[in-house]
């Protein structure tokens, strides 16, 4: 269930993590202009690298639960995001070959990925079509304001995610926290740091080797 919900966390914040926009141009104010600004943002991005902490907070029982984690990117449609230290949970992907780790269970799900799909792969393969796949409304500034962008997300489509909540940096366009509500109304918090744009990530990252005494399950 927690990879599950770390695999929704994560295809929401490939669609938002974007780069810098050049500082010559007027800061966008209104909604349509940051969506163009920060869509405008992600076409040059290929790899992705950040740590974040998530927080997932269960709606029956308002437990809340918090790890640290690591996440790599790169397009099209790799990713690895590893979740504790020692690792209790990974989803990693080479492109066609997906592996979701869950260390308490002793076990690996082996899947293929077929085209392009509607979740993980989808999303990082198409980085531009916040407008497309949202409606979003601007949250009115704090008092006192923050140096941010607030946006409230809602999918254009029904599905396991109900609402997103944005917040991202005035200054860079940067993504600095995600909380995803699900459909029973489960939060799953990421706030990033130490984020990384660019630069080359060797193959062998995308790729994972079951841990001894691990049993794997072939879909």
């Amino acid at each position: 269930m927690l990879a599950s919900r770390c695999i929704a966390a994560l295809s929401l914040a490939v669609s938002l993590l974007a780069a810098g926009r050049a500082s010559a141009a007027p800061e966008p104010t209104t909604l349509p202009a940051i969506i163009t600004a920060v869509q405008a943002t992600y076409s040059g991005v290929t790899a992705i690298r950040s740590d974040f902490q998530q927080t997932v907070k269960n709606a029956v029982t308002g437990v809340e639960e918090k790890q640290r984690g690591r996440l790599l990117l790169e397009r099209p449609r790799k990713m690895r995001l590893e979740l504790g230290l020692p690792l209790k949970s990974a989803v990693v992907s080479d492109g066609t070959t997906q592996w979701v780790y869950a260390a308490d269970a002793k076990q690996v799900i082996v899947q293929k990925l077929l085209g392009t799909g509607s979740g993980v792969e989808k999303l990082i393969d198409d980085l531009g079509n916040l407008s497309e796949l949202f409606d979003v409304t601007l949250v009115p500034p704090s008092i006192p304001p923050r140096p941010v962008h607030q946006l409230t997300l809602k999918p254009k489509v029904a599905g396991g995610v109900r609402q997103l909540n944005l917040t991202i940096k005035r200054s860079t366009f940067l993504l600095q926290d995600l909380d995803v509500v699900d459909a029973i109304g489960g939060v799953v918090k990421m706030s990033f740091s130490g984020m990384i744009l660019g630069g080359d990530i060797p193959d062998a990252v995308f790729s994972f080797k079951p841990p001894p005494g691990v049993t794997v399950v072939q879909m």
